[in-house]
């Protein structure tokens, strides 16, 4: 009985952490939305010819952030869905399958909020540049 009551309360422990990346996931949809506002407003400037490679290198990793944050988002719905039907006790014999799945959500969250930060630093660099040669023409 105590085994069960301690794999209920880490199955509830992986809930709401699971549930804390869904938030994630979702802040991820609104800034990767401002990034692309962010791309279009200074694309002019960022097509000369001294920001085109880190243009289309932004591109390139913005897109493939798009296609991480699907992959995850798809992969911790069906994780969240396998969690709430065995924190409500529904029957299930998955336990080491659970926490294998909640450790590989655990590496693609990481991936992706390091991912997200890099981009977004470096989106924000070359923004700068660009402002700053703006203004030295000015």
């Amino acid at each position: 009985m105590n085994d069960i009551n301690s794999t209920s309360a880490a199955y509830r422990q992986y809930h709401e952490i699971a549930r804390h990346w869904a938030s994630d996931v979702d802040f991820f949809k609104i800034e990767t939305v401002f990034l692309h506002h962010l791309l279009d407003d200074y694309f002019i400037r960022l097509s000369g010819p001294n920001y085109l490679e880190a243009l289309k290198s932004v591109g390139t990793k913005l897109l493939q952030l798009e296609k991480d944050k699907y992959s995850a988002d798809i992969h911790l719905i069906e994780h969240l869905k396998n969690l709430e039907g065995q924190t409500e006790d529904l029957v299930f014999d998955g336990g080491e399958f659970l926490a294998e799945k909640h450790e590989q959500m655990e590496h693609a969250m990481t991936h992706l909020t390091m991912t997200y930060r890099t981009l977004k630093k470096e989106l924000f660099l070359l923004i700068e540049q660009v402002i700053k040669a703006q203004r030295e023409i000015s």
